[in-house]
Parts: C-alpha cells; structure tokens; sequence
C-alpha cells in the first residue's frame, strides 16, 4: 500500500477512502481533509476521539483540575506517602496488592 500525505483534498480523501480508513487502522495515522484550501475534518482512530474526549471532560471538571493541581504541588513539596505505608495505615491486606511500590 502507497502511503498517502497527511493532508489532502476532500476530492482526493473521497478518491482514497478506503486507503485512508486502512492507514487509520493499521499505522494510527491521521488525516487532515481541506475544503477550498482550507482544513475542514480530521480523520484519526476512534481510540485518539476517545481519549481526547476523556481529557476534555477531567479538563472542564473545576473540582477535578483543583485536586490536580493540589495533588501536584503536595508531590513537589514531598507530602507524600509510601504506598508501604498506606496499607498499613489501612490496614490493607498487602498481599492484595501490587508488589512493585
């Protein structure tokens, strides 16, 4: 298969639909499609819409960005915890968890 330019015509994107549904596919390429020279849709994986739709929403959520940027700055100022630690304080049984921290 020819690899087609990342930008292309509406006339050429509909000659070569098929061939850029591939592309999208099998190598996660995007496409930008222009109308009258200018761009006009993107044509990318359903999984590319699907994780900016899920940034978008964390990004409009007030309260959600607030705990980020708090979360943040108490990693940077090193109020942190050790997961160790956490279960214990819990009193989790570590054996149900993750033995990589």
């Amino acid at each position: 298969m020819q690899t087609l330019p990342t930008t292309l015509t509406a006339s050429e994107a509909r000659i070569n639909l098929y061939n850029i549904l591939d592309e999208v596919k099998m190598y996660l390429r995007r496409f930008v499609i222009t109308h009258k020279g200018k761009p006009q849709a993107v044509v990318m994986p359903i999984e590319d819409m699907e994780s900016w739709n899920e940034t978008l929403e964390i990004l409009s959520n007030k309260k959600l960005m607030a705990d980020i940027r708090q979360a943040e700055k108490d990693r940077k100022a090193g109020r942190v915890y050790p997961l160790r630690q956490v279960i214990k304080e819990l009193s989790l049984d570590e054996r149900r968890t993750d033995k990589k921290s």
